[in-house]
């Protein structure tokens, strides 16, 4: 009972950090300082409902950023192989190739995934000449929002800087990973990339996990025809089926009236038992 109130309180404040950036990105860039925070993500816990923890059934962590999400998973207990995609080279460089060394069957990768393999403009937020780097995208107009949202007060003072970036489809990689589960977090770019996982989703039929957002959703169910749509109640701990009032009442990315709205979809295959 303890356990689980410290939970809940410990992501209202993890609610709180996220909407500073100067302290998110003090908190998270030393991650391995604060480490009780994780995982970041409160959704999290629902893949200790729905996923396999064996080092043959492969993640992809795609939008790994600082590598945080995989920490996560491995502050779950999973042991599983993690392929982690991550555009950003300071990123990787600076943190991903790190925790190679100390994660075993961690497989980090400096690669941006498409729909097709193609050039395209990364959008990079600064403030007061940090990069705010969680928000990175290939969408601006995506961008631009999430700005508005979680920074109303200063977000006209961020300037967004960009760079050209190699893309590649992941379906024409020749990865030795049979994914059992598929975290995607790419700032409005997650449709895109589920196109380039058609073949390697409709061979092995992962667990799919993708950030919510109102105006990409129905393109992610369209894509996904053949999943459907959960979610996970921290507070009832378990898995609850898509509708139309939980999408209404409890599922927001960022909502200062509840600091415990779910921001993340489970999509489950239709045979998934």
């Amino acid at each position: 009972m303890f356990y689980r109130l410290f939970e809940l309180f410990k992501f209202r404040i993890i609610r709180f950090i996220e909407s500073n950036p100067k302290l998110n990105l003090m908190i998270y860039n030393n991650i391995y300082l604060f480490k009780f925070l994780l995982p970041h993500e409160k959704d999290y816990y629902g893949m200790l409902k729905v996923c396999k923890n064996k080092k043959n059934y492969c993640i992809l962590d795609i939008g790994a950023n600082l590598g945080i999400s995989s920490m996560g998973f491995r502050k779950l207990g999973f042991k599983n192989k993690i392929y982690a995609y991550e555009p950003n080279y300071f990123l990787y460089e600076s943190y991903l190739s790190k925790l190679k060394q100390k994660y075993k069957n961690f497989y980090p990768k400096n690669l941006a995934l498409a729909d097709k393999n193609k050039t395209l403009i990364f959008y990079m937020p600064f403030y007061k000449s940090k990069c705010i780097h969680y928000f990175c995208t290939f969408d601006k107009k995506y961008l631009i929002n999430s700005l508005k949202i979680t920074f109303p007060k200063i977000y006209k003072r961020i300037q967004i800087k960009k760079k050209t970036i190699k893309c590649s489809k992941y379906d024409d990689l020749k990865i030795n990973c049979k994914p059992h589960f598929i975290k995607i977090d790419t700032e409005g770019y997650d449709g895109l990339i589920l196109k380039g996982l058609k073949k390697t989703i409709k061979l092995h039929k992962p667990i799919i996990l993708t950030e919510y957002n109102k105006e990409y959703f129905s393109n992610i169910i369209k894509i996904l025809n053949n999943y459907k749509p959960h979610v996970y109640d921290i507070k009832k701990d378990r898995m609850l089926k898509l509708n139309s009032n939980i999408l209404k009442t409890k599922v927001s990315r960022s909502n200062k009236k509840n600091f415990l709205s779910i921001r993340n979809i489970y999509f489950l295959p239709k045979d998934f038992i």
